[in-house]
């Protein structure tokens, strides 16, 4: 069975982790499914804007600690491809109930995020040895250095509110409904954008914390 389920909705890409039994624990194929999920979204020139949730109202616990325990050889480190922040398109994640370790950093290498009043989200996860590259470049950016410093070293968790005062919630909603309002969101940006060069992503991301000078200087120039 596929631990991912995906399908087309118009120009729109939706994407669930169908692992609810493990609390949608990330292990080394769903990370797989994830990668092959993301390459068919960035070549398929029809899909405009993805959309990532959980099923059952878990987004997901994190690593799959059964799996590396099984296992004291295999490197904690995960697929970096199983990222959304390697895509030209946006992706818009929905977050409800526990958004842990791994998890949580999947959804911050999405671009927008909407969290349920239910959504707890942070680094929990201990002994694992897991340096969550993608959250110590990403948080700096995203945040304050401060609630960088914390989500990542003390093991708090974060509930929604929290997270939306931190800059890393785009936006709250009732729990439950965080998938409706991001297909909600997908389906007006997918209608307002053509083309994934459209949407600027890249330009984004690339001139994020470049001196103004610089980052102006780089603007200006003719981008394919």
């Amino acid at each position: 069975m596929p631990l991912l389920n995906t399908k087309a909705e118009g120009n729109v890409f939706a994407v669930e982790i169908a692992r609810a039994d493990k609390g949608n624990a990330l292990n080394g194929e769903l990370q797989r499914e994830l990668a092959q999920a993301w390459r068919a979204f960035e070549g398929d020139d029809n899909l405009r804007v993805a959309v990532l949730a959980g099923a059952r109202n878990v987004f997901s616990i994190g690593h799959d600690v059964a799996e590396l325990a099984a296992d004291p050889s295999r490197s904690p480190l995960p697929d970096d491809a199983m990222f959304a922040l390697h895509t030209t398109k946006p992706v818009i994640v929905a977050v409800e109930g526990p958004c842990y370790g791994l998890g949580f950093e999947l959804a911050l290498s999405c671009d927008l995020r909407i969290a349920g009043e239910g959504a707890l989200c942070g680094f929990a996860d201990s002994n694992l040895f897991v340096p969550y590259r993608v959250a110590t470049v990403l948080l700096p950016r995203m945040t304050f250095v401060g609630k960088s410093l914390d989500l990542i070293m003390s093991g708090r968790v974060f509930n929604a509110r929290e997270m939306q005062e931190a800059r890393l919630v785009t936006e709250v909603a009732a729990t439950g409904a965080a998938a409706a309002r991001a297909m909600e969101l997908a389906r007006g940006m997918a209608q307002r954008f053509t083309n994934a060069q459209a949407f600027r992503k890249r330009n984004i991301w690339s001139l994020s914390g470049l001196p103004l000078p610089a980052a102006m200087n780089l603007a200006r120039l003719p981008r394919g």
